[in-house]
């Protein structure tokens, strides 16, 4: 799923596909090793190989810089897989992102969404580059799951989103009870048990 850019580039001057991908990789190594607050713009120019002015005329903060970086590290890991059953591909992506939130995944992500509350480009880059994408997938599963006559039409998507992973986001925030394979099963249970097409 492609999703809109969370930088913008300076009228006339077109990005060097190598220096991007070496700034994004420099970004996410130093994401890793050091954290969000760590992370700095001269760190990731010196690892980068390129001068700092580079990296403001592609990306207007750090926080936006750390996002796309992020996004573009973490997204293929977690992406749907679609299969014939709608339950089935949630339930599963659900279990990938509980154990990515678990790790180091986590923990920055944490940490980003935190520091984001007090940046409003960060907020935003965070939102339409990770978090939208992956409730649109989430959706489009859900509407493959009322389509192929499995679930009871006119359902509320944004709401069955909101309570099949808000319960992660919450425990993700929090850490004081495990984002495991059983929470997920019981999670699903009970929403999937609500929203299940029945033979009359």
């Amino acid at each position: 799923m492609t999703t809109a850019p969370s930088t913008t580039t300076a009228p006339g001057r077109k990005r060097s596909e190598a220096s991007r991908q070496a700034i994004l990789d420099a970004t996410y190594d130093l994401l890793k090793t050091a954290g969000f607050h760590q992370m700095s713009i001269e760190g990731v120019a010196e690892r980068a190989g390129v001068g700092k002015a580079t990296i403001y005329r592609w990306w207007s903060s750090k926080g936006v810089l750390a996002v796309e970086a992020f996004m573009e590290a973490v997204a293929p890991s977690i992406a749907f897989r679609e299969t014939g059953s709608a339950q089935t591909d949630i339930e599963r992506q659900m279990k990938i992102l509980a154990k990515a939130y678990r790790g180091r995944t986590g923990e920055l992500l944490k940490e980003m969404i935190g520091f984001s509350q007090c940046d409003p480009e960060m907020r935003e880059a965070l939102f339409v580059g990770y978090l939208q994408p992956r409730r649109e997938a989430a959706k489009a599963a859900l509407q493959r799951g009322i389509d192929q006559g499995a679930l009871i039409p006119n359902l509320d998507l944004e709401a069955l989103v909101d309570a099949l992973y808000g319960p992660l986001v919450y425990r993700m925030l929090t850490g004081y009870h495990p984002i495991d394979d059983k929470f997920i099963d019981k999670i699903a249970k009970v929403v999937f048990e609500g929203i299940a097409r029945r033979e009359v």
